[in-house]
């Protein structure tokens, strides 16, 4: 199935947060996990970190808040490394 012109464009729909190496390291392995920012479902995007040993930084977590419903939970211990982030939401003053 081919992807639609625009699949690499920034998504109006999304939250954005910087992590350090060591929680990138935690994160990476649960790309297209679901997890909740601020009471909404999001899916985690790890992939451009893989593999994490040759990613330089920084290390920025995009969550994206569509088609949650098609992807896993992320364990009990991601989401609190999740909830331990500063996220900017997309649209939203810094």
């Amino acid at each position: 199935m081919p992807r639609p012109s625009n699949f690499n464009q920034i998504n109006p729909d999304q939250a954005i947060a910087i992590c350090s190496r060591e929680q990138a390291e935690e994160l990476v392995r649960y790309d297209h996990h679901r997890v909740n920012i601020s009471g909404r479902p999001g899916i985690l995007l790890t992939l451009e970190w893989m593999p994490i040993e040759d990613h330089q930084g920084p290390f920025v977590l995009t969550v994206v808040f569509h088609h949650t419903e098609l992807h896993p939970p992320a364990p009990d211990e991601i989401q609190t490394l999740v909830n331990s982030l500063k996220f900017q939401v997309r649209g939203q003053p810094r």
